[in-house]
């Protein structure tokens, strides 16, 4: 079963996914400023300390300072800039004409290269700065164990990185590239849903109203697939009036074939269904027979007794034909008391002795309407096709059967 929310919720997750997604993109971004910012400003602010701590020591190293007199020195530099931290580590020549507890680590050596200077960072409070001292020239008059351009020591400032100044610049894009990946997830987000949970299912609503238009699939239920309280409670509510749409046109759809009263079938039926029976006629080579039927005296019985009475003979009439013509005769109200036979594979003899011996049972038996009998008369005229008539119009066929059932009401009028 699909989770159900409502469109204030979805929305609000959507934005909150967005600015988590934002917030991460944001974390990103901070640390890749910072980052690059100290991996280029740091090394400006460590070769500026490292050129002063530098002039400081060579001066005096050139004087003869000993190696305790210049950890002195730089420990008295630690004490000037508590923040700061300067350490040397000498290389493998010095160590071994001079001595010394701090030889450059083989992490150092890996940092460097043949780089003169590097940065290294541990921590936002243990940013590292190594510049390298190397032989020169005229340094080998004293190291004669030297060669030019080998390290002669490594100079470590460390600092942390609030010393680290980042350029108005910088700041600004960092603050534009938030923004823009802000509004941009939002987007993409608040479209994801809003395609997922209501543009798809009301185009699905859209379609299904297509097809209702058309009286199609009315079988068929709505399905929205959404996760949407509103839109599930339009699918609920579609469903719901397209099963009482379906109902209502199948209710129409059997007015439109059967008449509500009797039974038979509408006069709106009457042309395909004379249509089919001339069809099935002439690919048979069988005779077919139209019976008009008018009841007679029928507007005495609505006069005398009711239109009540009227509707009850009708209905005892059809009742009578259902159950003496065959499964395959067709019996269709034309109007209030007309009535149209459709016999298939009978001639009209067959057919006349058919309607004459329902007559027979009509007069046999009476409708019973408040203690009096009222007998079902009728008069009758029949057609056969195709052999009696040449007509291919239905209408003319229709017509002959009815100056037929004019001439035997008249006929009967006479007796």
């Amino acid at each position: 079963m699909r989770p159900i929310t409502d469109l204030k919720s979805t929305l609000f997750n959507s934005l909150y996914r967005a600015a988590l997604i934002s917030c991460l993109f944001a974390a990103m971004i901070v640390f890749a400023l910072i980052f690059l910012s100290i991996e280029k400003d740091l090394r400006q602010e460590g070769q500026y300390l490292g050129q002063l701590v530098f002039k400081d020591l060579r001066q005096a190293m050139n004087q003869g300072t000993s190696y305790e007199e210049v950890n002195q020195l730089i420990d008295s530099m630690n004490e000037d800039a508590p923040d700061i931290t300067y350490s040397m580590y000498r290389g493998a020549a010095v160590q071994q004409q001079f001595g010394g507890d701090r030889a450059i680590t083989e992490e150092i050596s890996q940092l460097l290269g043949s780089k003169q200077d590097a940065t290294q960072i541990e921590s936002l409070d243990q940013i590292h700065y190594y510049h390298a001292f190397r032989f020169k020239q005229e340094c080998l008059a004293c190291h004669t164990e030297a060669h030019q351009g080998e390290i002669a020591g490594v100079l470590d400032v460390t600092f942390p990185a609030h010393r680290v100044r980042l350029p108005v610049s910088e700041v600004l894009m960092g603050l534009f590239l938030v923004f823009s990946i802000t509004v941009i997830s939002s987007y993409l987000f608040l479209s994801r849903d809003l395609f997922a949970h209501i543009v798809k299912p009301l185009k699905r609503l859209e379609r299904k109203l297509k097809e209702t238009e058309g009286h199609h699939n009315l079988n068929e239920k709505l399905a929205l697939d959404s996760e949407l309280e509103e839109i599930n409670s339009i699918e609920h509510s579609f469903n719901s009036q397209q099963a009482l749409l379906q109902t209502a046109f199948q209710q129409v759809e059997e007015l439109s074939i059967y008449d509500k009263l009797t039974g038979t079938y509408s006069r709106h039926q009457l042309e395909r269904l004379l249509d089919e029976e001339r069809s099935r006629a002439d690919r048979q080579n069988r005779p077919l027979t139209i019976s008009m039927i008018d009841m007679n005296g029928f507007k005495q019985i609505n006069d005398v007794f009711g239109h009540h009475a009227g509707d009850c003979i009708l209905i005892h009439f059809c009742q009578i034909l259902s159950e003496n013509l065959r499964t395959t005769d067709k019996v269709i109200r034309y109007g209030g008391d007309e009535f149209i036979i459709l016999l298939p594979d009978s001639s009209q003899d067959v057919a006349s002795e058919l309607i004459q011996r329902i007559e027979e049972i009509a007069h046999s038996s009476p409708y019973h309407y408040k203690g009096q009998g009222i007998i079902a008369k009728f008069s009758y005229g029949s057609v056969e096709y195709p052999s009696e008539s040449d007509a291919d119009e239905a209408k003319d066929l229709l017509q002959i059967a009815d100056e037929r059932m004019y001439s035997d009401k008249q006929r009967r009028k006479q007796k």
